[in-house]
């Protein structure tokens, strides 16, 4: 009885614990620029403040993030400027995306292992019975991290001391 309380609170805490308040939104990120939005087709779209949509795909999400139109880089799109696909309207606090295939987010967890997760949608959040495989996953790929980690940077230490033997 015991360890089937035990096991049913951890269960509940492990689910709930890893869910962020509020249901799944259009859109999977936010900065002092804009909304950013994926589309079906992979597409990554930022809707400035004044509803003006770009295609932001071409460019890594550290040189986009927080930085006005007019600075984004050109060199990394092909040396063209990023394209702006067009202008929507505000609905309430939402932009009207109808128009561009918008895939919203499935679910109220972020993801345990963003590193395995394209640059992009790191942020999204997912169905939290993700969890089901990402926390025996992060249970054996964290410690085994760590430990390489250590090994590596006492190696100074440790290997000559193995080779003197």
């Amino acid at each position: 009885m015991k360890s089937t309380l035990v096991a049913s609170v951890s269960l509940i805490c492990l689910l709930s614990a890893c869910s962020t308040p509020g249901a799944p939104k259009s859109y999977f990120d936010e900065d002092t620029q804009g909304r950013y939005y994926t589309t079906e087709t992979g597409k990554v779209l930022r809707v400035e403040r004044d509803g003006t949509v770009l295609d932001v795909t071409c460019l890594p999400r550290e040189f986009t993030k927080n930085t006005s139109k007019k600075d984004l880089p050109v060199t990394l799109c092909g040396g063209e400027k990023v394209q702006v696909i067009g202008k929507t309207r505000k609905v309430g606090d939402e932009w009207d995306m109808s128009h561009y295939a918008i895939t919203p987010e499935t679910g109220t967890c972020k993801p345990l292992l963003p590193f395995l997760i394209k640059d992009w949608e790191e942020e999204k959040r997912h169905s939290c019975w993700h969890r089901v495989w990402e926390v025996p996953t992060a249970v054996v790929v964290y410690p085994t991290v760590a430990v390489v980690f250590v090994g590596v940077v006492t190696a100074p230490i440790w290997v000559p001391i193995l080779l003197l033997h």
